[in-house]
């Protein structure tokens, strides 16, 4: 009979594998707690895409949606700090810190009733779960 942690292996084991792999430069809005520990990220593009808005951060340009900056306003009002990073596979470097800072909805130039919908949202911000995540809940409590 199979463990649950190896059941739950096998089940995640084609999500994992079908998953995309990192670009050779993603660069990221990070979240951490107080502790330092992990809370959230969102993907910034380098290039124009189709719904995202050219911003500014770190003296550098970068493409986000609307709900990415909603986002930075939301940790940063919760108390997280918030720094945009670039993951090379085996390393990360902060590129710079307080990207809510740099970029606000305000700066966007959306009209008002689109900022005030944006802002009045409640319920939480789609973020895709990072694969670590998934990879440590899957073997939560696993002991030898």
């Amino acid at each position: 009979m199979y463990k649950p942690q190896a059941l739950a292996l096998l089940c995640i084991l084609p999500i994992l594998m079908t998953a995309a792999p990192a670009a050779a430069e993603d660069i990221y809005i990070r979240s951490e707690d107080g502790t330092g520990r992990f809370n959230g990220s969102h993907l910034l593009l380098t290039k124009p895409k189709t719904g995202y808005q050219e911003v500014t951060y770190c003296n550098r340009p970068f493409w986000v949606r609307k709900l990415t900056v909603l986002w930075t306003e939301r940790e940063a009002a919760a108390g997280r700090k918030l720094f945009i990073e670039e993951d090379r596979g085996n390393n990360r470097q902060v590129l710079c810190s307080d990207p809510d800072k740099q970029v606000t909805l305000d700066d966007m130039g959306l009209k008002d009733a689109e900022l005030k919908s944006l802002r009045a949202r409640s319920e939480p911000l789609n973020m895709q779960q990072n694969r670590m995540n998934v990879i440590s809940e899957a073997f939560k409590g696993y002991k030898k």
